[in-house]
C-alpha cells in the first residue's frame, strides 16, 4: 500500500512531508527537495531561511541585495504535528502510544485506521 504524503504550505508553494526520506519534496517539482538536516529547532517546531525565488533554502551570498529580498524565515510545526503517521511508521511506534486522543485501542483498529485514512 501506498501511504498518502501530509502536505505543507511554504510561502505559497506545497510541500509533502516525507518522514521516511527526512525530507520535504515540493509537490509541483518532486526534484526540488529540503532536506530535515537544515531545520534548526524553535520552540515546538523547526525554522530554516528559505528563498522565494528557488523554493528551498537561501544559499550562502546571503549579503547580495537582490538575493536577499527573496529571503524569508520560515517556522514549521513539530514534525509529529505534520505526520505523526510517519513516525509512527518510521520508529515503529503504535500510533496509539503517539496520539492517544485517536482512542485506537488495539492492532486491528491502528490497521483500519492507516488504512482507511491514510493510503491509497
Amino acid at each position: 500500500m501506498e501511504r498518502h504524503l501530509p502536505e505543507v504550505d511554504i510561502e505559497g508553494t506545497a510541500f509533502y512531508v516525507d518522514v521516511m526520506r527526512e525530507e520535504l519534496r515540493q509537490k509541483e517539482d518532486r526534484l526540488n527537495r529540503i532536506s530535515f538536516n537544515v531545520f534548526s529547532q524553535e520552540g515546538n517546531g523547526y525554522t530554516f531561511l528559505y528563498d522565494r525565488a528557488t523554493k528551498n533554502v537561501a544559499e550562502a551570498d546571503q549579503d547580495h541585495p537582490v538575493m536577499k529580498e527573496t529571503f524569508v524565515w520560515v517556522t514549521l510545526p513539530a514534525l509529529m504535528e505534520l505526520d505523526a503517521e510517519g513516525i509512527a511508521l518510521k520508529y515503529n511506534i503504535p500510533l496509539s502510544v503517539l496520539l492517544p486522543e485517536l482512542g485506537l485501542d488495539d492492532e486491528n483498529e491502528e490497521e483500519d485506521y492507516y488504512e482507511d485514512e491514510h493510503y491509497s
